[in-house]
């Protein structure tokens, strides 16, 4: 992994290159025009703290729909060991940390496509590197093949095209996928959950005001740095296809996080 990949993938301080941002790099030309226009505003605190409020409204909806059944006993039955829930956990944690953040960044491009300008109204305060960031850092994110069962089920059900990196990553760990899935595809029946998954796809949208920099990607600004109207086009749709999914995605993290166990929010606390 190299060039303009690496740089987004190590301001997000994540492990892997989530999908939407590989997504948006098989777009020629596009990532190298917009993403030193967005770089500030992802290395400032307010932008992490607006994903991280995300991640906080996301479990609200979860833990109002969702009570797992599945313990960890059945994760051993079906042969995961402790070391494997535990280092399960920790890419969950990751997909937490990281998926709100590439939300933010999907959605506020998507809103420039339409408007002059947007952001500007947030703070610059920096972002220093966080030792939960250095631990995710090192941690290994793997990726199962699509077709490892039961991922062509979850893409069937989902209504995706490719298994998401989140499912692909957890169904490595062995067992997890089998019986987790079991509960985890019934969530979209729930009108609560399906609500605030568009919430979130909402709200990430509204949010674009609050990059600390103004950002200029509309069609005639992306123009005027030489994309033509083919890869303008190509890049709207890789944004209006990622959004949903990775709204999606994250309401799903955090039934997985529910599922072991975790339930830590990031910044608003339960009382």
């Amino acid at each position: 992994m190299t060039g303009i990949r690496e740089e987004i993938r190590l301001a997000l301080r994540s492990p892997y290159l989530p999908d939407a941002v590989e997504r948006l790099a098989s777009v020629d030309g596009y990532l190298e025009v917009v993403w030193p226009r967005v770089r500030s505003s992802v290395e400032t605190a307010g932008f992490l703290g607006s994903a991280m409020y995300m991640t906080d409204m996301a479990l609200d909806a979860v833990e109002q729909v969702y009570e797992p059944v599945f313990t960890r006993e059945d994760l051993a039955a079906a042969g995961a060991s402790e070391g494997d829930v535990e280092a399960l956990a920790g890419v969950i944690d990751v997909f937490h940390y990281v998926q709100p953040q590439v939300l933010l960044i999907v959605a506020a491009l998507a809103e420039s496509m339409g408007r002059p300008r947007v952001g500007g109204y947030g703070k610059p305060d920096p972002r220093p590197l966080a030792e939960r960031e250095e631990r995710h850092l090192a941690t290994e994110v793997p990726s199962a093949p699509a077709d490892t069962p039961p991922l062509p089920e979850v893409v069937a059900a989902l209504g995706l095209s490719a298994p998401p990196d989140l499912y692909r990553a957890v169904a490595t760990t062995p067992g997890y996928l089998e019986v987790a899935w079991q509960e985890l595809q019934h969530l979209a029946a729930y009108p609560d959950f399906r609500r605030r998954g568009r919430g979130l796809y909402y709200y990430a949208r509204s949010g674009a005001r609050f990059l600390a920099e103004p950002l200029r990607a509309n069609p005639e600004a992306l123009h005027e740095a030489g994309l033509d109207d083919a890869t303008v086009e190509a890049a709207r749709k890789a944004l209006d296809e990622s959004l949903p999914t990775v709204a999606m995605m994250m309401m799903h993290v955090e039934a997985m996080r529910v599922g072991l166990g975790v339930a830590t929010r990031e910044v608003v606390k339960k009382e």
